[in-house]
C-alpha cells in the first residue's frame, strides 16, 4: 500500500469519515509496517483531518471501532517499532491496541512484548476483551500453528507459566479453553505433561484439552517437520481466504 492508498481509504464510505471510510484497522497496521516514521506522519495526518474517535461508544449505545487508538498504537510502531508498543502495554487505556498491532507483526520480539506482558498479568478479570486475555489470545495466535513464529525453549517454557497460572486463576471454561489453545504454542515434554495430567469437568474446556494434546503429540513426533517460509506464506493465504 503507496502513501495515497490509505487516504484514499479514509476518504471515502460506506462508513462516515469520522469512523474510518472505507479502512479497516489491518490496513492501518499494514501501512504502519511498511512505511515506518513517515507512515506514522500520514496516520495522525488523517485521524487530525477526520476526527477519527478515540471512545468507540457512541451517545444511542451503540460501538464504532475507535481509530483514534488504533491510530496512535501504528503510529508508536512505525516510529519505535515493538520498543514502542512495549511502553503502550503499561497503559491500560492503549494496552489492547498495542496487543492488537504486535499480534499482526509476527516476529519473535513482539512475541517476547506479549509473554513479558503476560507473565507479569494477575489474571484477576473474568471479561475476554481484556488486555492480558487478548494478550494471551494474540500468543496463540502467534505460535499455536504451523506457520507460527519460530521461537527458543526459553520462550515455550515462559509460556506454559503463564497458561498454568492463567488457568489456575479463572473458573470461566471459555477462558480455560484459550489458556489450552495457547499452550499449543509451547511443544515440550513438560507441556504434554501437564495437559495429559490435567483434570476438567467442562464439555467445551475438555474439547480444548484433547486439542492441545493432539497438537503437542504431532509437533513433538520425530516426524514433524516445520514449513518453510514459502509453505508458510501459503498457509496464510490460505487462511486468508477461509475468512
Amino acid at each position: 500500500m503507496n502513501l495515497n492508498a490509505l487516504a484514499r481509504k479514509a476518504s471515502k464510505g460506506p462508513a462516515p469519515l469520522a469512523y474510518g471510510g472505507s479502512m479497516e484497522v489491518e490496513d492501518m497496521i499494514r501501512f504502519a509496517m511498511v512505511h515506518g516514521a513517515e507512515g506514522a506522519d500520514e496516520i495522525e495526518r488523517l485521524c487530525a483531518q477526520y476526527g477519527w474517535l478515540s471512545d468507540g461508544m457512541r451517545e444511542d449505545g451503540t460501538r464504532v471501532v475507535p481509530l483514534a487508538q488504533w491510530a496512535r498504537a501504528c503510529a508508536a510502531f512505525g516510529r519505535g517499532g515493538v520498543p514502542a508498543l512495549r511502553l503502550l502495554l503499561g497503559d491500560p487505556v492503549h494496552a489492547s491496541f498495542a496487543i492488537g498491532v504486535l499480534q499482526e507483526v509476527k516476529t519473535v520480539e513482539s512475541v517476547r512484548a506479549l509473554i513479558g506482558f503476560c507473565v507479569s498479568a494477575q489474571w484477576q478479570s473474568m471479561a475476554v476483551t481484556h488486555a492480558e486475555w487478548k494478550a494471551l489470545a494474540a500468543l496463540n495466535q502467534l505460535l499455536s500453528f504451523d506457520d507460527s513464529v519460530k521461537v527458543d525453549e526459553a520462550v515455550m517454557d515462559d509460556l506454559l507459566e503463564i497458561v498454568t497460572q492463567a488457568f489456575g486463576a479463572t473458573l470461566v471454561p471459555f477462558l480455560q479453553s484459550i489458556c489450552l489453545w495457547a499452550l499449543r504454542g509451547a511443544p515440550t515434554e513438560r507441556s504434554l505433561a501437564w495437559v495429559q495430567a490435567l483434570k476438567v469437568a467442562d464439555a467445551d474446556v475438555e474439547a480444548a484439552r484433547v486439542t492441545a494434546i493432539k497438537s503437542l503429540k504431532r509437533r513433538l513426533s520425530p516426524a514433524y517437520k516445520a514449513p518453510d517460509g514459502q509453505q508458510k506464506r501459503q498457509i496464510r493465504r490460505q487462511r486468508a481466504e477461509d475468512v
